[in-house]
């Protein structure tokens, strides 16, 4: 009724994705946060970092040894972070998927429509999940968002016509 407590591993060719916590690397992570290429946000302190995943629903996307296709649970020590998925959720009602990125070299092969299919799949597995939002304003995301995973953009209506989303921009975002 709510998400998996024990690790979940998906595998495609050389590649797995886990939400095995001990297999992530904060360096990895915190790395691209910094880069380029991730423009909506910014590398944080190691510390804070750990917290932040401590408190969520992680994805990692490795690359694994060509000659190995092991589980995740036997180490993981020579598998290469190239991704990166999180949930930010109560487990059971809710869900905000943020930080979602495939590291540039390794995309445009399937791997981040296969992250998002994995995150999905858990998110599906909920009976009384009542939403799962998240922001982005890359068009070619938004598709994917809505092929992938049916999400929907919402729309800015006025209060007396129905709920809205509100929202407010912190210091550690970008855009």
């Amino acid at each position: 009724m709510s998400l998996a407590t024990e690790p979940q591993t998906w595998h495609r060719d050389a590649f797995i994705i886990s939400t095995d916590k001990n297999l992530l690397s904060i360096a990895s992570i915190n790395a691209a946060f910094g880069s380029e290429f991730m423009y909506w946000t910014i590398s944080i302190p190691d510390q804070v970092l750990k917290q932040i995943i401590q408190n969520s629903f992680c994805f990692g996307l490795f690359k694994t040894p060509s000659n190995q296709q092991q589980e995740a649970s036997a180490g993981g020590k020579d598998y290469e972070q190239i991704g990166f998925a999180r949930l930010v959720t109560d487990s059971v009602t809710f869900a905000y998927l943020t930080d979602v990125y495939v590291l540039p070299e390794y995309q445009g092969v399937g791997l981040g429509g296969w992250l998002l299919d994995c995150v999905n799949e858990s998110l599906e597995a909920l009976p009384y999940l009542r939403w799962t939002m998240l922001r982005t304003s890359s068009q070619r995301s938004r598709e994917s968002y809505e092929r992938r995973m049916g999400m929907s953009v919402l729309s800015a209506g006025e209060v007396g016509d129905g709920p809205v989303m509100m929202g407010k921009k912190g210091k550690g975002g970008r855009v």
